[in-house]
């Protein structure tokens, strides 16, 4: 063991501790502080709560309202534009009030919004309200469901807003549960035409190369969907002068198509004679012009969700905005 120093009278000598510069002291008190501010400050602070998360939801809807719904998707219209009609019609129909009021949680189509969901969003939805969790979600802060899967939301809401019946083994749902997964077949030949699979979308050039024949594909549909309607003789096509939650989806994919029709070039680029696809299926075109009409949706019709998004995914190759309200050739 280390002895103390000892003087000569035998008294313990107290170690002299080297006296810093004026100018080190301060550097390490500085130094001291800081460091105790950045530990503080991570202690304290709080992660970002999930969009989804009701806490999150509850922003003023006009009255200092919570919303009763939450929908989540991309910022552009693809599967979320059927989701935002019916949540308009509800608000609407219920006169604005709390019980139907909602809010639209976007995901912007950037790598900050790809990780918002995929990396934060998503892994706590999973964890906490749905093992399935995708996009588009619903939840329901009143009954506290979130929902997943576009067909599973729109059959949900549906029946929540009044426009679907609530019998399981009535013919409106019957006839709304097949014109729903015939309009998703014609969805899907979208996606096929927009899309190049696995990891990308076409380019702008493959695009417009492949347009006319798909075009001429959904004549096809347009004709069933035609029959469907003469056979029923229905202005909808679920109730004969109502709507169903199928027409919503119905409503957006011949929207679409109507926007696609526009953009048809000759070979060369040369401008050609524009399709006029409707004149060709009357009752289709009655179906389109009624729901556009409807004042239910006139508040959706003129919000940039519909005005102003891109109909689908905008990230396509070689720097192009893709298929939308403001595509230019």
């Amino acid at each position: 063991m280390r002895q103390p120093r000892e003087c000569k009278e035998g008294k313990r000598v107290r170690r002299q501790t080297p006296k810093l510069p004026l100018g080190k002291k301060i550097k390490q008190i500085r130094k001291a502080l800081t460091l105790s501010f950045t530990t503080q400050k991570r202690t304290n602070m709080t992660p970002p709560q999930p969009k989804w998360k009701s806490e999150t939801a509850e922003e003023e809807t006009g009255e200092g309202q919570q919303p009763r719904f939450t929908m989540g998707y991309w910022q552009m219209r693809g599967l979320g534009a059927a989701i935002r009609m019916l949540l308009h019609w509800g608000k609407y129909t219920h006169h604005g009030g709390a019980e139907m009021n909602f809010k639209d949680v976007q995901y912007a189509q950037d790598a900050d919004g790809v990780n918002e969901w995929f990396k934060r969003d998503k892994v706590e939805m999973i964890k906490d309200a749905n093992p399935l969790a995708n996009i588009p979600y619903l939840i329901d802060h009143e009954e506290k469901k979130t929902i997943v899967q576009f067909l599973c939301i729109c059959d949900y809401l549906g029946r929540k807003i009044g426009v679907d019946e609530t019998d399981e083994n009535s013919d409106q749902r019957l006839r709304n549960a097949q014109i729903a997964m015939e309009i998703f077949d014609l969805r899907n030949s979208v996606i096929r035409l927009v899309y190049k699979f696995p990891n990308s979308v076409r380019t702008q050039s493959e695009f417009y190369e492949r347009l006319p024949e798909h075009l001429g594909a959904c004549k096809k549909t347009y004709q069933k969907l035609e029959s469907w309607l003469q056979f029923h003789d229905f202005t909808y096509f679920a109730k004969k002068d109502a709507v169903s939650s199928c027409d919503f989806h119905a409503f957006e994919m011949i929207d679409q198509h109507e926007h696609y029709q526009t953009l048809v070039c000759g070979k060369d680029g040369e401008d050609v004679e524009k399709q006029d696809m409707l004149s060709e299926f009357p009752r289709v075109k009655k179906l389109h012009a009624e729901m556009k009409s409807r004042p239910e949706l006139k508040a959706y019709f003129e919000s940039k969700e519909y005005k102003e998004f891109q109909l689908n995914n905008h990230t396509l190759a070689n720097s192009w905005d893709g298929p939308g309200p403001s595509s230019k050739r």
